[in-house]
C-alpha cells in the first residue's frame, strides 16, 4: 500500500456509512477522483479542515486493493481555504456552481492542470470579491468551454467565411452571419462584433489576464447567460446549482 502525494481541491462531499464521507476531489497529478475520508464524521479528525467545500489542500493518500476503487485519505494540509466563499451566500452560490460544473465536465483519473488552475483562480476572484461576480462566471464557463476543446471560433461565418458574424449556434459552437442564419437548425445566441472579442479574449488570454478586459453591465450580464447556456450544451447536461445561484441572485 503506498502513500500517494498530490495537491487538491474539495468539489464535493457525500455521507457515506454511518460516520464517512465520500470526497470528490480535483488534484493536480490525478485529476477527479473519488476518495474516502473514514470516521470523519464522528470523531474529532485532522482531516476536517481539508474537508470543507472547496478547500484546497496538500493530499496523503493510498488506494487499497478494494472492489470499490476509493483513494483513502490519510493527510490533508490546508494550503488555502477559501473561507470567504463560505461566509456569504451569493459567494457560496457562485463557487458551488463553478465545482458542480467542473466535476461534471471531467473524468476520473484524467489529470488537467489547466482545469485545476482555473478552478482556483476563479475561487480566488470570488473569495476575495476582485470583480463583479457576473464576470467571473462567464469567464470561467467560456474558459472551461476552451480547456475542453468546445471553444467557438468566433471570428468568421462557419457557412460563406464572412467576417460579418451574426450569431453562435449553441450545440455545435459553429458561428455564422445574418445571412447564413436562416439555415441554421437549434438554438442559437446573437452575438455582436464587441461580444465576440470579449470571447475570443477569454478563450485565448494567458492565465490570470482571463480577467482584464472591460465591458459594460449589460454585455457581461448576456454574455454569461449565452456562456451559461453554451456550456449546458456542450457537456448535454444541467447544472442543479444554476437554479439555486439564479434565485439568490433574484434576492438582489
Amino acid at each position: 500500500m503506498a502513500l500517494i502525494k498530490t495537491s487538491g481541491i474539495v468539489l464535493r462531499t457525500t455521507k457515506y456509512g454511518e460516520t464517512s464521507l465520500i470526497v470528490t476531489l480535483l488534484t493536480r497529478d490525478f485529476g477527479k477522483v473519488s476518495a474516502i475520508a473514514n470516521g470523519v464524521r464522528t470523531k474529532k479528525s485532522r482531516l476536517l479542515a481539508g474537508l470543507q467545500l472547496f478547500a484546497y489542500s496538500e493530499i496523503v493518500m493510498y488506494k487499497a486493493k478494494q472492489k470499490n476503487g476509493l483513494y483513502h485519505l490519510d493527510e490533508m494540509n490546508v494550503l488555502e481555504s477559501f473561507s470567504g466563499v463560505r461566509g456569504a451566500l451569493d459567494k457560496m452560490a457562485y463557487a458551488t456552481y463553478f465545482a458542480e460544473v467542473a466535476n461534471g465536465a471531467l473524468s476520473e483519473d484524467s489529470p488537467d492542470d489547466e482545469v485545476l488552475s482555473l478552478v482556483l483562480n476563479t475561487l480566488y476572484m470570488v473569495d476575495r470579491g476582485l470583480s463583479d461576480y457576473e464576470k467571473i462566471k462567464t469567464v470561467f464557463e467560456w474558459r472551461l468551454s476552451a480547456v475542453l476543446g468546445y471553444a467557438p471560433s468566433v471570428k468568421i461565418c462557419s457557412g460563406c467565411q464572412s467576417k460579418d458574424v451574426f450569431g453562435l449556434a449553441l450545440y455545435d459552437g459553429t458561428v455564422f452571419c445574418e445571412a447564413c442564419a436562416k439555415d441554421k437548425q437549434g438554438s442559437v445566441a446573437r452575438l455582436s462584433e464587441g461580444m465576440c472579442r470579449i470571447i475570443e479574449y477569454i478563450t485565448l488570454a494567458e492565465g490570470k489576464k482571463i480577467f482584464s478586459f472591460d465591458a459594460n453591465e449589460n454585455t457581461i450580464k448576456y454574455l454569461s447567460q449565452v456562456s451559461e447556456a453554451y456550456i449546458s450544451a456542450q457537456l448535454d447536461r444541467e447544472f442543479k446549482t444554476l437554479d439555486y445561484l439564479k434565485k439568490v441572485r433574484a434576492l438582489g
